[in-house]
């Protein structure tokens, strides 16, 4: 079989493929906003000094960064009717279930990432400017929003731009439980029409759009803050 290059700009694959690419930003963007604020809390969790908490956000990366995504997908998908009813939880399942849990557990998984790289930018930071804050008579949320978050941001956005991109690849996993992303796409219409190299083509160009557009706008950002700082 030959292949058909007119077939990726037709009516079917469009269509497909804008489905697709609304289900991936939808999930990209919600798990990466949900991520952001778990990475946020685990690395101040880690570096906070005491104890058991340290534990604790040790402990977070440690289980979410070491089981694999499809794993995780699996378990929450399954697991939750087990582990809660329904509908004590009604937000579960209101709407659509598949992209709640993938939203949920790939906001998990990506958080565990991101809080690595959050944690590194703190550590990267000397101690000695936070403690030299506190005896200016700063509070500590004050040297942290003053002194400690201005020299962290050119730190990790590097690491994040990474990790923005690796929320969207990861959402190509989550056609395992029944979101019709851009994979998920691609499949159906291979399906359909026995066109699998077009459908992937196709689906890889949109992928190569959203990664490329993250990037710009990453790079964008850590000149704007370069210059700021």
């Amino acid at each position: 079989m030959r292949i058909d290059w007119q077939f990726l700009v037709s009516e079917r694959v469009l269509e497909a493929v804008w489905s697709g690419f609304q289900f991936t930003i939808s999930v990209s963007l919600l798990s990466g906003i949900g991520g952001l604020l778990i990475a946020i809390v685990v690395a101040f969790l880690q570096v906070s000094g005491r104890g058991w908490l340290g534990r604790a956000g040790r402990g977070y990366v440690a289980v979410f960064r070491n089981i694999p995504l499809i794993v995780q997908l699996f378990f929450w998908y399954f697991g939750l009717p087990m582990i809660v009813v329904p509908r004590e939880l009604p937000f579960l399942i209101a709407g659509n279930y598949e992209v709640t849990v993938a939203t949920l557990v790939v906001s998990l998984y990506v958080g565990a990432y991101a809080a690595e790289v959050i944690r590194g930018g703190i550590e990267a930071i000397p101690y000695g400017q936070f403690e030299a804050a506190l005896a200016s008579g700063l509070n500590q949320p004050q040297a942290f929003r003053y002194i400690i978050v201005p020299q962290l941001i050119p730190i990790v956005l590097p690491g994040m731009t990474n990790e923005a991109i690796n929320v969207v690849k990861n959402t190509s996993l989550t056609m395992a439980i029944g979101v019709p992303e851009l994979t998920s796409q691609a499949q159906q219409i291979e399906a359909e029409t026995f066109r699998g190299f077009e459908a992937m083509t196709a689906v890889t160009l949109a992928y190569i759009l959203v990664s490329g557009s993250i990037f710009a706008i990453m790079a964008g950002l850590e000149r704007l803050v370069r210059r700021e700082t």
